[in-house]
């Protein structure tokens, strides 16, 4: 199966929200012989609020426990939204050890296969999505260095569905899923806030079994809704000619590493 197949499984046509699946991961497939697929282990994460039809969720988890909680979350009825939008370095041959974000191998890894039926009934059911992020996308933690593949990415307010398209489909609540109850990360805060101005109910919620809903109140974040803010976003990140991010970050003396 192709990577543009494997898109299409995810992102059928005809569905609501494929147009904010990003094709990037599944793109980099294209023409390149696919990785060993390898099955999604259990996840233990149960979200508290239950299946709501009014409820979105954002997962904004490591990168590959995300993709594994929106598994168990899809027998549930949520509908998986994959914004990974980032590489893992394939076409440049890039080893796994040499990426700035080395969990994005894995993740082709697991994406490289049909998803499970039970994923693939959510994906064209009437159901809410579950939206995928890599909550190391840009992480301090990961410091890029001369010769790596420097793949952190950025979520922009583009990048989700508007407050007006949510409320069409029934959405007036959001659960954002994370590592603890501390504020959203930086980047998913200019797209929280945009909700919460328009009316949609915001929540967080600790990623395990036993943790329970907190509203949220997102405060208005440095360079809300400022074309400057994006542009000084992007001036620190390196973009890929795939659409998303990721590129070698040069050594010095050694010229020829464009843009892949």
């Amino acid at each position: 199966m192709t990577g543009r197949e494997l898109y299409e499984m995810w992102a059928p046509e005809w569905d609501e929200w494929s147009p904010w699946v990003k094709p990037v991961l599944f793109t980099e497939m294209e023409g390149l012989p696919l990785p060993e697929a390898s099955i999604p282990a259990e996840s233990s994460l149960h979200c508290s609020a239950g299946f709501r039809r009014d409820t979105a969720l954002v997962l904004d988890l490591p990168g590959l426990q995300s993709l594994m909680a929106a598994f168990s979350l899809a027998k549930d009825g949520y509908r998986p939204v994959p914004l990974f939008n980032t590489t893992s370095g394939r076409r440049q041959h890039v080893p796994s050890s040499k990426c700035v974000l080395a969990s994005v191998p894995a993740m082709v890894q697991v994406l490289s296969s049909p998803p499970p039926e039970y994923v693939r009934n959510a994906i064209i059911g009437d159901n809410p999505p579950a939206f995928l992020l890599d909550s190391y996308r840009l992480s301090p933690d990961n410091r890029p260095a001369p010769g790596m593949y420097d793949n952190r990415w950025i979520v922009f307010p583009q990048d989700f569905p508007s407050a007006a398209f949510l409320k069409s489909r029934g959405i007036t609540q959001v659960v954002v899923i994370q590592e603890g109850y501390g504020s959203p990360a930086d980047d998913l805060a200019h797209v929280l806030r945009r909700w919460q101005e328009a009316g949609i109910s915001l929540f967080v919620q600790e990623a395990n079994e036993s943790s329970a809903l907190r509203p949220i109140d997102i405060q208005r974040p440095s360079g809300f809704r400022s074309m400057i803010y994006r542009v000084l976003v992007m001036m620190k990140l390196r973009r890929n000619s795939a659409g998303g991010f990721g590129s070698i970050i040069p050594i010095p003396g050694e010229g020829g590493h464009g843009f892949g």
